[in-house]
């Protein structure tokens, strides 16, 4: 037992000198050697991280510089850029020798630049200090405010990249006064905007029309693109623009607009501008020119006077309209560069209506004016011959209706000639009944052909007027078209209704021996291509013969011992009219009263149409308004230098000599009236003293 435990105390104690010897401290060197080994490990694991981090960092760079940069950038821009519109300068409006009668200039307004008015803490101490700027600008000028507290909130909230528009308008005077003070006014600059000039004032104000602050129909869909963008987008904002409400201004906007260009601003984090990134210049608008002359339109106008009612007068050749007047008119520049709301109600509840376009579409019943063409198309037809005659008492049975004549006292036995120097309406509604309102030949295909209940210039929104069915009235009144229907629609009463411009037209076509020409408002839309031709849009079945005896029937309206209109007779013109008087109102206690004419009466060059409301019998203010009008277009030859007062009218107790509608109203001979052509102004240098006979 013993000597076994002595074996393994031996075995133990081995063991444990061997196990101190493995414990035992290592050398110094060894350890340093140990420590470098784990600093490198650990630093390369280090640099193989960051290597990585650098490599997948530069990864991500060239994925967004590189390979993503448009998406990115297009989304900085998308932050930073805003789109501004540039309004373009609107084209001009010319008559066809080339007179501007609109045209757009440079017009200087005092814009506030917000960024440089800022002020600390919260909006309102911004808006304050710019109150307090534009009350400043205002005593510095003389001027009153135009914007308020609350139009400054709106620009800070919606355009605040756009300079605030202080004062528009700021004349020469005021510019220097700002520009040379001491002390400028913080954030003040002086910037231009486009205004719309016209040189002859109110001068064919309803054709030219009004403009107004907008945006042109067409900007919305020009979007601009911006630096490195693969797409484009609709515009951030919209500076006013000068747009079309109105006549050729608006038939024309298109045109005469022109293209937007554009603005790209950067803008800081709180959104004001920091720098312009680039520019898309406009692109001017085109010139539209008017078939329109100028001094014949002055002629018209000031033939019309204070009368309200309207002129035209078309170029017997080709059917150019050379004058398109209406009275009253209104001064386009109240719409520039924005309409007042207190000029605006006064425009609309004025009674006289100065805003209707009375030429091209006031509707009046055509009265007596269409007397010839329903003899003519009688004729064609074979209803009555050349010489046919009818007796005239003052009056006609028409079912259980009685219609009187002109004269009271009736004309007696009369033929076509006499009927319409003396606008018989017996003898016109005998006829009428003859010819029929429905059918091939009958009366509304004449109304038709001569393109009545149809616009004549449909580009500018011209009135159709109305031309009446048999299907119409069963359905508006639940009754058929009566003999009665018949009867006025032969005398131009009842429910036929036109435009001045139709009736011009009709007496264009008497004029042109039954051609119906396309008449032309614009020779020139913006194409740079002029159209001059004449166009015949309908020839109406008269014959030759008939023309000449209507033809005299219409001189002697004028020169006859009983023509309606020989007060207004011109002694070295020989012209041919139709005169007539439409009853409106309460108990037809109103007249409209018509002339229709064409001059020279036997080598045609203009032909007329004349309408005033409220007035006397056609045959005495309509007809001498008309024969202003021809006095100017046809001065007096040598020899004429004072236009001689008109004769005695003699009076006929007899029937047949009865005094017709015109004696009827007034014995009282009338002023002579003539109008100097100088007295047209030139606002520049142009042929003023071409002679307007020279026009036709």
């Amino acid at each position: 037992m013993a000597r076994g435990s002595a074996g393994r105390a031996h075995v133990n104690g081995g063991s444990q000198e061997k196990g101190a010897g493995a414990t035992a401290p290592q050398s110094p060197e060894r350890l340093r050697r140990a420590a470098a080994l784990a600093q490198r490990l650990r630093l390369g694991a280090l640099s193989a991280l960051a290597l990585s981090a650098l490599a997948l960092l530069a990864f991500r760079l060239h994925d967004v510089q590189v390979r993503d940069r448009a998406r990115y950038s297009s989304a900085q821009d998308r932050t930073s850029l805003r789109r501004v519109r540039v309004p373009a300068t609107r084209g001009r409006i010319l008559d066809r020798e080339g007179r501007v009668l609109a045209e757009s200039s440079p017009r200087f307004c005092a814009v506030l630049y917000l960024d440089e008015l800022r002020a600390p803490g919260r909006w309102s101490n911004t808006v304050a200090r710019v109150d307090a700027q534009l009350d400043a600008l205002s005593a510095i000028l003389g001027r009153r405010r135009e914007i308020d507290r609350d139009a400054i909130w709106t620009h800070l909230k919606r355009r605040r990249p756009i300079p605030l528009v202080a004062l528009h308008g700021l004349s020469e005077a005021e510019m220097a006064l700002l520009s040379e003070r001491d002390e400028p006014l913080a954030g003040l600059g002086i910037e231009a905007e486009q205004d719309r000039l016209y040189p002859y004032g109110d001068l064919a104000c309803h054709v030219i029309g009004y403009v107004g602050r907008g945006t042109p129909d067409g900007a919305t869909p020009d979007p601009v693109r911006g630096p490195d963008e693969t797409a484009q987008r609709a515009f951030d904002y919209m500076l006013p623009d000068l747009t079309g409400r109105g006549g050729v201004e608006k038939a024309f906007d298109e045109a005469l607009a022109g293209r937007g260009g554009a603005r790209l601003l950067r803008i800081a984090a709180v959104g004001y501008a920091r720098e312009s990134v680039a520019v898309a210049a406009p692109v001017a608008g085109r010139d539209v020119v008017l078939a329109l002359d100028a001094a014949v339109q002055k002629l018209a106008e000031r033939a019309l006077a204070t009368n309200c009612g309207a002129a035209v007068v078309l170029d017997a050749r080709n059917g150019d309209i050379l004058a398109l007047a209406s009275a009253p008119r209104y001064d386009l520049r109240s719409f520039v560069p924005t309409l007042s709301p207190r000029v605006w109600n006064a425009l609309l509840n004025d009674k006289s209506r100065p805003l209707l376009h009375r030429a091209l579409s006031g509707l009046y019943p055509p009265g007596s004016t269409v007397k010839p063409a329903v003899v003519l198309s009688a004729l064609a037809n074979g209803l009555v011959s050349r010489d046919h005659m009818y007796e005239c008492d003052g009056r006609i049975s028409v079912g259980a209706r009685r219609i009187r004549c002109s004269s009271r006292w009736g004309h007696g036995t009369i033929g076509i000639s006499r009927a319409i120097a003396s606008s018989c309406n017996p003898f016109f509604i005998d006829i009428g009944l003859k010819l029929g309102w429905d059918g091939a030949g009958a009366m509304r295909d004449m109304y038709d052909r001569l393109g009545f209940g149809r616009s004549p210039v449909p580009e500018t929104g011209s009135g159709a007027g109305f031309l009446p069915s048999g299907d119409w009235k069963r359905r508006r009144h639940g009754d058929r078209w009566r003999d009665g229907d018949t009867a006025n629609a032969s005398i131009g009463q009842g429910y036929v209704v036109a435009t001045p411009l139709q009736a011009a037209r009709m007496a264009l076509a008497l004029a042109n021996d039954g051609e119906v020409l396309k008449l032309r408002l614009v020779r020139d839309p913006g194409s740079g291509l002029a159209e001059t031709g004449r166009v015949v849009e309908a020839r109406m079945p008269w014959r030759a013969e008939d023309m000449r005896l209507v033809r005299e029937g219409m001189v002697q309206t004028v020169e006859g011992a009983h023509g309606t209109a020989r007060r207004a007779a011109i002694p070295w013109l020989r012209w041919a009219a139709k005169t007539g008087t439409a009853e409106y109102g309460p108990g037809n206690s109103k007249n409209y009263g018509w002339t229709i004419a064409y001059a020279p009466a036997y080598d045609p060059r203009c032909a007329i149409a004349v309408v005033l409301e409220d007035s006397d019998h056609g045959g005495i203010s309509a007809a001498a308004t008309v024969r202003e009008i021809l006095t100017g277009l046809f001065p007096p030859p040598p020899g004429f230098e004072e236009i001689p007062p008109r004769p005695e009218v003699p009076q006929y107790p007899d029937a047949a000599g009865a005094r017709d509608e015109y004696d009827a109203v007034s014995s009282e001979p009338e002023e002579s009236a003539g109008l100097e052509l100088e007295e047209l102004e030139e606002p520049e240098e142009s042929d003023s003293s071409r002679e307007i006979s020279e026009v036709l």
